[in-house]
């Protein structure tokens, strides 16, 4: 959640919060003023009316016992405090009886008064005095006792005080005033306490434990943000540093002194540096600098070469021991040398690397140099010929609902039979057939391949529904939903047997467009789902709308949550919000009894991992279902 956005909830939620205490003060004071009107009626009834005769109100006068009468009455009324004063006027303005409070003038009938009373109907006023108390006036119309028509003859006025009118009424307006604050403010402050949460574990994820600097992943996400401003006049700078000789400090020192040089040379990294420029470390001993402000590729020469000299001008002390650090560093200029964080990364390794063999320090990328391109031209080239071969399959890894240890769906992962180098997991291929477009190619594939496997379970009695993973860009083809439909009518499969996983950064990549292709997936009956939630930078506004069905918690938060406070504070955050949004929740990534035990208690839906199943092929994962079924007792799996 953006600050804009969480300021944007603040403020309507203390809107929300003004608005609702401003409406119930205004029931409290309406209910007074009926409350009010009420015990003046009742005054006015038994008080005051049996006194009004007619002769005596024409005449102009009352008895002296009515007077009398009037006049202890009120007395008593005062007394009890229920009554501030009391008077009663002829229509016509001259006074029938007064007590004390109307005599002393401190209350009078005004002419205004006089002529609404003409009208039949009572009313109230709120008054604060002088000294601050507050009191309300109602004054009520009435015809006299035994006059012949209803006219009204005289006007009664009732002053009561008012902090006694309602007690009940007030205590009760608190008490919802209190209320109302609380609901209002409390998914507030849980939204709040979950985005520092997520916000926290999120700059830990973009930090090296080690030295504190940043790691590969945030190197990726600033790097890719930086890219969409770099121009040829205005370069964006990748260096990757690797230091030399550090393998004989760990073979000689050991390891911890091994790591105190690193945070040494981090410290010495980040003194060399200008402001706005950023250091990172990708692991072991090799780091890298993201460099703006350029104004030529001369520029990034010159900046290696200062930090090279600073590190190896610099003085470092391990264990009492002085050393001297030397490195070779490799320059990528964007978008010269690449547009993407990976081009950039590999290209500035082939120059670290050849500054290395050169003796040179640094190096600036030289495409005409770099053999390695030889090595990406042909594993592109294999994978488009196993694109056309079909030398991919699919393994399926069973997810099971934790209440029941009952299966619920697979889901289909890809794996490569490479006709010499065996089966290959995604690690190996997927991020160079990213790089060689081939990811949209291969999705539809998967999806054609992971439909007839579902229908072919189907009409063999094994009812299996299916996940496959769709790419950000498959995601944003405005042609997926009808080609997922066509799929699923020609194996005659129906939509729920399919769900769909994307990734948070999918839909962040596009939102709008994103939000548009799932509510017509879901229109269709096709679930989807968020994969990884917790390791990405999803908009808890978006996750909000979007029609979505499951959330699978990421990992990288499971695998530690029984050892890191936060982690399980994140995880069982995450599932109150999936459920509070009505989501199905997953955890995936299980590996110990301890972790899904603890899942299960924290009201966890389904889990998925190795503990119950490595990714497996598909006649594999039907004698896997058929033992877990005479284990149990049960049928195999069913479609949730």
């Amino acid at each position: 959640m953006s600050s804009v956005l969480l300021v944007l909830v603040f403020a309507v939620a203390l809107g929300g919060i003004a608005w609702s205490l401003q409406a119930l003060e205004k029931r409290a004071v309406v209910r007074a003023d009926d409350d009010g009107l009420e015990s003046a009626a009742v005054i006015a009834a038994s008080l005051v009316q049996p006194h009004l005769h007619a002769a005596d109100v024409l005449a102009g006068q009352l008895t002296a016992d009515d007077i009398g009468e009037m006049q202890a009455a009120a007395t008593v009324l005062r007394r009890d405090g229920r009554l501030i004063g009391l008077g009663v006027w002829r229509l016509d303005g001259s006074p029938l009886f007064l007590d004390d409070a109307f005599a002393e003038g401190r209350m009078r009938l005004s002419d205004a008064d006089l002529q609404r009373a003409a009208s039949g109907e009572p009313w109230t006023v709120h008054r604060v005095d002088p000294d601050g108390e507050g009191h309300l006036e109602v004054t009520i119309p009435v015809p006299s006792e035994g006059a012949s028509d209803t006219a009204v003859a005289s006007v009664v006025k009732v002053v009561l005080p008012r902090a006694d009118l309602t007690p009940a009424a007030l205590e009760r307006l608190d008490r919802q005033q209190a209320w109302t604050a609380l609901i209002l403010l409390s998914p507030v402050l849980g939204l709040v306490l979950l985005q520092w949460r997520l916000r926290r574990r999120q700059e830990e994820r973009r930090r090296d434990p080690l030295t504190g600097l940043l790691n590969g992943r945030a190197l990726t996400d600033d790097c890719t943000r930086l890219l969409a401003k770099a121009s040829d006049r205005r370069p964006l700078a990748l260096l990757v540093i690797d230091l030399t000789e550090f393998k004989t400090v760990n073979s000689t020192l050991g390891h911890p002194a091994g790591d105190m040089l690193l945070q040494q040379v981090a410290a010495a990294l980040k003194a060399a540096v200008r402001q706005g420029d950023r250091v990172f470390r990708l692991g072991g001993d090799e780091f890298a600098v993201l460099l703006r402000d350029l104004r030529d590729a001369s520029g990034a020469q010159k900046r290696a070469e200062s930090l090279l000299r600073h590190l190896r001008e610099a003085s470092f002390r391990v264990d009492g021991v002085d050393l001297v650090v030397d490195a070779g560093i490799g320059v990528t200029l964007a978008p010269e040398h690449g547009t993407t964080v990976a081009d950039l990364l590999q290209r500035a390794d082939v120059a670290m690397y050849q500054a290395k063999r050169a003796e040179s320090g640094t190096m600036i990328y030289d495409a005409s140099t770099d053999e390695h391109d030889v090595g990406e031209l042909a594993m592109g080239t294999e994978l488009r010929r196993a694109l056309e071969n079909e030398e991919f399959v699919l393994h399926y890894q069973p997810k099971v609902a934790l209440a029941d240890q009952c299966v619920t769906s697979v889901e289909a992962l890809v794996r490569w039979q490479h006709p010499t180098r065996g089966l290959l997991p995604p690690g190996v291929f997927l991020p160079a057939l990213e790089r060689s477009g081939l990811m949209q190619p291969l999705t539809r594939w998967v999806l054609r391949e992971a439909i007839r496997q579902a229908a072919s379970w189907r009409r063999a009695g094994m009812p299996l529904a299916v996940a496959v993973n769709i790419s950000p860009r498959s995601l944003l083809e405005d042609d997926l939903p009808a080609r997922v439909l066509a799929k699923l009518l020609a194996a005659d499969l129906p939509a729920s047997f399919l769900e769909l996983e994307i990734t948070e950064t999918a839909v962040m990549t596009d939102p709008k467009k994103a939000a548009l292709v799932l509510a017509q997936l879901n229109a269709r009956g096709i679930k989807v789902s968020i994969d990884d939630f917790g390791a990405g930078y999803t908009s808890l506004a978006h996750l909000r709308t979007l029609p979505i069905s499951a959330l699978k918690i990421d990992r990288s938060l499971i695998s530690h949550m029984l050892e890191r406070d936060e982690d399980h504070a994140v995880t069982e955050a995450l599932i109150g919000l999936g459920h509070r949004l009505g989501l199905t929740v997953i955890a995936e990534g299980i590996e110990t009894d301890e972790v899904l035990d603890r899942l299960t208690q924290l009201g966890c839906d389904e889990a998925q991992g190795y503990l119950i199943s490595k990714p497996v092929a598909p006649d594999a994962l039907e004698g896997w279902m058929a033992a877990r079924a005479v284990d149990q007792g049960s049928p195999s799996a069913q479609v949730s």
